[in-house]
């Protein structure tokens, strides 16, 4: 018995040792399996974040997102090492540069300029009409074509009554020139307008969502998608004016035109149109400083406004109305005055020819109420008391037109004097003029566009997704969430042998 008994305390550290050891590898197949958990996990994360990307390709703004991945802490083996303990996805970032995002913003404004006043003179091109059978030139030649027939039976009403309805063509052409420009300027006040309130509407969503992104970051975490739609809206911002974004350490940001916030943070500060008494327009801050605006749609609409073209100004619409005024005050006026030295079919001076309102001749100009009376009024001869065949004055009314002295002494809008030349010669300023601006406009719009192109390309290839790049993404993510799903059903394999199979040998 004491034999016996003695050869069973021997034993008992053997099995004790087995039983210590069976546990210790119990726990390492729960500790892998716990590993081949976490990237089953990882996989399938990164699979939901390819699946977001590609649902999201053609969303305008979108930015590719991915998963920042790590390996977790590893464990410590006395004696044996550092044993990894598998992978974790730790973030969710958008792939985007901010230096891209930058230049972006600062060359999207002058293009945004660049296009308004393109389109604008595009238009003022159409409207003048050069060359065209509809053009100044075209209503001139016929009207000077029709007192050259005039001259040679200038008693003769058939050959009279074309100079009345040529010189009507040619004042209603120049009346319906100067209200299509003055309804020109009038929409521009309406889209300056809505420039305005789109800022302060952009403005104030900017606001609301830094709101929302403040409180969804106060965790560390970026929320992607709320910064891809306020980047959305800084993108359209920066078309219309010239901004600056920055972004402090805390998470705030502020936009600013001209170094003065529209919005910090969450403060909006507004803008609003402000026009004074010589119907100038000004866009001011809510404390009634003015905006200095160095580009962008709005400044393109305020330069097509406001420019007279004095002092090397822009030359906008109000440029070519004063033009288009001291041309048809200074033509009705030359012609007037050599008209009154002629003299009347059946005796009498001749009086005004064409008469109009001083303040806004180009809108006003039209044949006198003695002429539309009386075609006999037209002072043809040279003499009294005005035979039938006399046509002096007419040839010199019609020879008047080639003299380089036809605005002598003549002075325009603002009391200064015309320069010299014939009325074609200054019909050919005009047009020179809106040319040399159309061509400026285009070129300046076909460089910022191609410009703003590129930084597009660069910053489509760094955001943009791509489907090529998502699904060998999406292949490569599935084949890690296979694996490891077979690393479990490996590790399950073991286990179950290990707890139900292990010492049934004998039994």
């Amino acid at each position: 018995m004491k034999r016996r008994s003695s050869q069973v305390c021997k034993r008992r550290p053997s099995l004790q040792f087995n039983i210590y050891n069976f546990m210790k590898g119990m726990s390492n197949m729960h500790f892998g399996f716990n590993t081949a958990v976490l990237s089953l996990l990882a996989s399938q994360r990164s699979l939901y974040i390819v699946n977001h990307n590609i649902s999201n390709m053609n969303t305008e703004g979108y930015s590719r997102q991915q998963g920042a991945q790590r390996a977790t802490s590893p464990y410590n083996l006395p004696g044996i090492g550092f044993l990894g303990t598998g992978t974790e996805i730790y973030d969710i970032y958008r792939v985007r540069d901010s230096y891209v995002d930058f230049k972006y913003w600062n060359e999207n404004a002058p293009k945004g300029e660049w296009v308004i006043k393109k389109d604008i003179l595009t238009e003022l091109e159409k409207l003048f009409g050069e060359p065209s059978k509809s053009s100044f030139r075209q209503y001139l030649d016929d009207f000077y074509t029709a007192l050259d027939n005039m001259s040679k039976k200038p008693a003769d009403s058939s050959y009279r009554e074309p100079v009345r309805e040529n010189a009507l063509a040619l004042t209603k052409h120049i009346n319906e020139t100067a209200s299509r420009l003055h309804e020109l300027r009038e929409e521009t006040v309406v889209s300056i307008d809505t420039k305005v309130r789109k800022i302060n509407s952009i403005a104030v969503q900017i606001a609301s969502l830094n709101r929302q992104i403040y409180f969804n970051e106060l965790d560390g975490r970026k929320a992607n998608d709320l910064r891809d739609k306020r980047d959305l809206l800084i993108d359209e911002l920066s078309q219309i004016v010239n901004v600056r974004v920055d972004e402090s350490k805390d998470g705030k940001l502020r936009v600013n035109i001209s170094g003065v916030s529209i919005v910090d943070h969450t403060e909006i500060n507004y803008i609003s149109m402000d026009m004074d008494y010589e119907e100038n327009i000004s866009i001011r801050w809510s404390n009634g400083s003015l905006v200095n605006l160095r580009s962008g749609e709005l400044k393109g609409l305020l330069d097509l406004y406001n420019g007279d073209g004095k002092d090397n100004s822009y030359r906008g619409i109000p440029y070519y109305q004063k033009k288009l005024n001291d041309f048809a005050k200074g033509f009705a006026e030359a012609f007037n005055r050599q008209h009154e030295k002629g003299y009347k079919l059946g005796g009498g001076q001749g009086g005004d020819f064409f008469e109009f309102d001083p303040l806004n001749p180009a809108a006003t100009i039209t044949l006198s109420d003695l002429i539309m009376e009386d075609l006999a009024n037209i002072a043809a001869a040279g003499s009294e008391p005005g035979s039938a065949e006399d046509n002096r004055n007419l040839l010199q009314l019609i020879a008047l037109r080639d003299s380089g002295e036809f605005f002598d002494g003549i002075v325009d809008m603002d009391g200064n004097s015309l320069p010299k030349g014939t009325p074609d010669d200054f019909l050919k300023s005009i047009i020179s003029n809106l040319a040399v601006d159309s061509m400026q406009g285009k070129r300046m719009y076909d460089t910022q566009n191609l410009i703003l192109k590129n930084i597009e390309s660069k910053r489509n290839s760094i955001s943009g997704v791509s489907y090529d790049e998502e699904m060998a993404d999406m292949v490569r993510f599935q084949h890690t969430y296979v694996a490891s799903a077979r690393m479990i059903s490996t590790l399950d394999a073991i286990m179950d042998v290990t707890i139900n199979r292990l010492g049934l040998v004998g039994r």
